[in-house]
């Protein structure tokens, strides 16, 4: 198999009789541990301004939707013909869903393998770079504007001085990982 970076993959994930096996190679090594520092900085809690608000962990009034897309995309609505349903939702479930996204993103970069080194992932740990390679997708999905299989597509006939060819090029290899993790997993 060729990674959308243009080598040959000898590395990924696999399954062995110690549990699931991840190889990485310096360069995806190294933008993993970028792409995670970056996303874990987009998965702040909005401020609050009560101390008590924020000793106890529950908001008394909601934050705002999310103004960046691609968070908005992390946190979806659930209920967008509802306002107040969307109000409560956000001020009662925000802070925590951030919390649990920024909690898997910290333990998958603390595990993220150096060169040359195997690392060996039980099921929970697994579950965690599942969920963050997806938050990593779904967040360059956004920032590429990618709205359907369509916008998708186009991604594959981007020429290579296309500005968007170099992100295109690691959210190809993201879908690539979380798809072989994916079926790893099975």
């Amino acid at each position: 198999m060729t990674t959308t970076l243009g080598r040959r993959r000898v590395n990924g994930f696999r399954r062995t009789s110690a549990g699931i096996e991840l190889r990485l190679p310096q360069l995806e090594s190294t933008l993993l541990t970028e792409l995670l520092e970056q996303v874990e900085g987009l998965l702040q809690p909005p401020p609050v301004d009560d101390p008590l608000e924020a000793l106890v962990g529950l908001r008394d009034t909601a934050p705002p939707p999310p103004e960046d897309p691609a968070v908005a995309r992390l946190l979806p609505d659930p209920y967008p013909d509802d306002p107040m349903a969307s109000g409560d939702y956000r001020r009662r479930r925000t802070d925590d869903a951030l919390a649990r996204r920024r909690d898997a993103a910290r333990r998958v970069l603390a595990a993220v393998p150096a060169p040359g080194t195997v690392l060996v992932l039980d099921d929970e740990s697994a579950q965690d770079w599942l969920t963050v390679l997806n938050d990593l997708r779904l967040v360059l999905g956004t920032r590429l504007g990618l709205t359907d299989d369509e916008s998708t597509e186009e991604l594959d006939r981007l020429v290579p001085d296309d500005p968007r060819a170099p992100v295109a090029a690691v959210y190809n290899f993201l879908t690539e990982l979380l798809d072989e993790l994916t079926r790893t997993m099975l």
